[in-house]
């Protein structure tokens, strides 16, 4: 990634914390109303009764408050806060536009005022109607802004994508958190404010965990537009991206909302005024369509990440006075046979690294072929060999030293440059297993995503 990019990136990364400062604004001028309530705001544009909104619905309100967006507007709204991916909004992702994220007391006694229904053809009082149509139409604009700065920063030459989420996670934990993004500024000598560092993590955080894995960078970064997506994932993933569910006639989640706040209350007034039914069963071959998408985006993610890994270990390889049996015997200490997470991390730290238990831990689960927590000779000499059989066979055909290891340093058995290559081969592997693990918890977090029904097919 070269110099422009990086500094395109801080610049977008600056304007979308701008975008959420100024959306802020309007969520707290929305719910300073009293008389604002999210039930009635959201059945008030679910005019059919669905329990969810969609497309037409946004449009809808929109034209009925003189605002006028296409649909492909509106779409682009939807995609913005549609977590799971269904094409329509619920009521839980509908609350993400509305209750304001910066003001804790504000946003819970929004969510505490007591629901009412509202008829179909009614509206809201006209200073409500008034701030929740202004605040969707900005979110429309705001967003379409955003969208042209990712496809400028997307037709930089040096494009790529993990490219850019290692730019700023350099030490690649595999997340983006406000120490991480504070870093990243300070490296290209900008001083950030608090407010606009929390203002950046809260318009990419999409799973409020606070911080950016992976595939939330991508969502933030990546353009919608399907020319860009050829560019950047070829034309088998456009074609998933353009796939659609059918829609569900009904989310009981805004139900179960309005039981939890009244029983919060003590309140029983306000009963379901949509019947909540058995939904109709989706397009099962466009949901594995979208969910097989999900995979292949991870799956490209990993690819990268490895192929980095083989070339650090092919660089450790090329290393004359490096040896497998040497490097296992130095963790080795009592001639086990094996080697235990406690024992790699007591080494690395020798070696002047840091790691965590649990990255310690991920590195030997993914190495321990039998599950039994410890890696044998074997299993230690797959971890750190090359793939390449060139490479492989100039590692395996070195002879072990004649030495007692007992009381040894590093420094006493490898050479300083390979000390260098060893360390970088044990901080990319500890990188590769923390970002992977985002991943997996990332997909587990999918509800559509079917693992048997992908491997059937």
């Amino acid at each position: 990634i070269g110099k422009r990019t990086s500094e395109s990136l801080c610049f977008f990364l600056i304007e979308v914390g701008k975008v959420e400062k100024t959306l802020e604004v309007l969520r707290q001028v929305l719910c300073e109303h009293s008389n604002f309530e999210p039930y009635a705001a959201f059945r008030r544009i679910d005019r059919r009764r669905h329990g969810l909104l969609h497309t037409d619905d946004i449009y809808t309100f929109l034209r009925e408050n003189k605002l006028r967006h296409t649909t492909e507007d509106c779409e682009q709204l939807i995609r913005r806060y549609d977590l799971d991916k269904d094409d329509h909004l619920s009521f839980s992702e509908f609350l993400r536009i509305v209750l304001p994220l910066a003001n804790k007391e504000l946003r819970t006694e929004t969510s505490r005022r007591k629901n009412y229904d509202i008829a179909v053809d009614e509206y809201l009082e006209t200073d409500i109607e008034t701030a929740l149509a202004r605040l969707l139409h900005r979110e429309i604009i705001e967003e379409g802004r955003v969208e042209e700065l990712r496809r400028t920063l997307c037709a930089r030459p040096d494009y790529d994508l993990m490219g850019l989420f290692y730019l700023v996670d350099e030490r690649r934990m595999g997340a983006i958190d406000f120490e991480v993004l504070k870093r990243f500024f300070a490296q290209h000598q900008m001083t950030m404010q608090v407010d606009d560092l929390v203002a950046i993590l809260r318009r990419l955080d999409r799973n409020e965990d606070g911080s950016v894995d992976p595939i939330e960078f991508l969502y933030a970064v990546n353009p919608i537009d399907e020319e860009f997506q050829y560019k950047i994932f070829g034309e088998e993933e456009s074609i998933i991206r353009r796939a659609r569910r059918t829609e569900d006639p009904s989310d009981v989640r805004y139900m179960d909302y309005l039981d939890r706040t009244r029983v919060e209350r003590g309140d029983r007034t306000v009963g379901r005024t949509t019947a909540t039914g058995t939904p109709r069963k989706k397009g099962k071959g466009k949901k594995l369509a979208k969910a097989i998408g999900e995979l292949l985006l991870v799956f490209k993610m990993i690819i990268r990440l490895e192929k980095e890994l083989e070339l650090v270990k092919e660089d450790l390889a090329l290393q004359p006075d490096f040896n497998l049996i040497d490097a296992f015997r130095m963790i080795d200490v009592k001639n086990r046979g094996f080697v235990q997470p406690s024992a790699i991390q007591r080494e690395l730290g020798r070696l002047g690294l840091s790691p965590s238990k649990e990255q310690v831990y991920l590195l030997v689960k993914r190495f321990n072929a039998v599950g039994d927590g410890r890696l044998l000779f074997v299993e230690f000499a797959e971890m750190i060999a090359p793939v390449s059989e060139e490479y492989y066979k100039k590692l395996t055909g070195r002879k072990a030293r004649a030495v007692d290891f007992a009381g040894c340093a590093w420094d006493d058995i490898f050479e300083v440059g390979t000390l260098d290559s060893l360390r970088k081969a044990f901080c990319t592997h500890i990188e590769n297993e923390t970002a992977i693990e985002a991943l997996r918890v990332r997909l587990a977090e999918l509800k559509s995503l079917d693992l048997t029904a992908i491997f059937e097919q």
